[in-house]
């Protein structure tokens, strides 16, 4: 289904707003569902909200999920955890010896394409990685984790401390609109703030596809902060000292390797530069965008307000999903996403292991999606666009599925 289309980029009345956020959509007004109770304000499609909603204590506690796992999916081994970087990067020096031995010569023209894809794509591993550390689910030790993890994220751009802080956030809110971190609809009135370009970019555009995480990084998600920048420490994502500290250390680690990529653009030129780097860095960011947004998005699945959340019911929200031969080097992250979101401390190689043992705890509130990658990508974004924002004063959405009018 294509976005609606928006007449004007300046300034939106609240009628216009929420004229072009319906078009095309089940989204106009919060309303009570057959089958749900009467007090709920139900948005999105209300059939699937009627068979998938529970109250907070009808859903096992976390307690009760985490005695049905092994213990020792719980501890991380770190000589383990340093094998998998150390694969990763042997695979990039392999790719970029090959880089260096085609590179003026005709086979380039061939070998650039795999080159691009399998750098872009380790790029993304040692992001999975460092996401580990960030965690503290690839060493017991902190400091081994902070070492790691800045080294990683730093290759690829990402200020480490700004973004497991932020991230924290996210795993503590998953399903909760009103303090999810990303990818959560926007509020009316929150989306009514959100200025100029920015709401054709929610809108239309699938957050400007391997542009949409630096710019996340820039400015943040939404429009409940005015300085969510992850490269100031001063930012209103970090609220005390500690925060600030860290953020400034790991912004410093990001400015000295985008130093060294403008010395490198100085002294080789900047297309090489780009060629070699640039490229593999986009191609990583259109893999973060794409899992993490699929990861959260999918027709039927549901978010609650703070008075109907809870810890468990709003991360039995995510979905897993299968990339096929690309799982394994991309370190399971998306196989046993909803048991990540759940236990954050589990280690990636023990992830299914304990996503096994508590799906038959969960049932059917265990999201698994078993479609093409690519297929469920385009009905992901149908849906986004039709429903990335909902009605103020909404309890329950349930996310309708694209074309989807009324429920029926």
């Amino acid at each position: 289904m294509a976005p609606p289309a928006i007449a004007s980029l300046d300034s939106y009345s609240r009628e216009e707003l929420l004229a072009e956020a319906a078009a095309g959509s089940p989204i106009t007004n919060a309303k009570p569902a057959p089958g749900l109770p009467a007090h709920l304000k139900v948005a999105g499609d209300l059939d699937v909200a009627a068979r998938r909603y529970r109250a907070n204590d009808a859903v096992p506690s976390l307690a009760e999920l985490k005695r049905a796992i092994p213990a020792h999916c719980f501890k991380p081994s770190t000589l383990r955890s340093l094998s998998y970087v150390a694969r990763d990067l042997v695979a990039l020096a392999a790719l970029y010896a090959g880089a260096y031995a085609t590179h003026g010569t005709k086979a380039a023209v061939l070998y650039l394409p795999f080159f691009w894809f399998f750098a872009g794509l380790f790029f993304w591993a040692l992001f999975v990685l460092a996401h580990d550390c960030g965690h503290g689910s690839f060493s017991r030790s902190k400091t081994v984790n902070s070492i790691v993890g800045h080294a990683l994220n730093s290759f690829i751009l990402v200020p480490y401390h700004s973004w497991r802080i932020t991230h924290r956030d996210h795993h503590k809110n998953t399903g909760n609109y009103e303090r999810d971190e990303i990818f959560y609809p926007l509020p009316e009135s929150e989306y009514a703030g959100v200025k100029g370009i920015a709401k054709w970019v929610y809108s239309n555009t699938f957050f400007l596809a391997c542009f949409g995480y630096p710019i996340y990084l820039l400015r943040g998600y939404g429009n409940r902060k005015q300085n969510a920048s992850h490269l100031s420490p001063s930012s209103e994502l970090f609220v005390n000292d500690l925060e600030r500290s860290q953020v400034t250390l790991s912004v410093a680690c990001w400015w000295a390797m985008a130093s060294a990529l403008a010395v490198a653009a100085y002294r080789y030129g900047a297309g090489i530069v780009a060629v070699y780097y640039g490229v593999p860095y986009l191609i990583y960011c259109t893999w973060l965008l794409v899992v993490t947004f699929l990861h959260h998005t999918e027709p039927g699945t549901m978010w609650y307000n703070s008075a109907n959340w809870n810890y468990v019911k709003g991360n039995l929200q995510s979905v897993d999903r299968v990339y096929g031969w690309l799982e394994n080097l991309h370190h399971d992250i998306g196989s046993s996403h909803t048991t990540h979101h759940l236990f954050s401390a589990i280690p990636h190689y023990h992830l299914r292991e304990a996503a096994a043992a508590i799906k038959p705890l969960v049932g059917d509130l265990y999201n698994v999606s078993e479609k093409p990658v690519l297929s469920a990508l385009w009905e992901a974004i149908a849906a986004w666009s039709q429903s990335h924002v909902i009605p103020d004063g909404t309890d329950v959405f349930s996310i309708p599925a694209p074309g989807r009018s009324k429920a029926e």
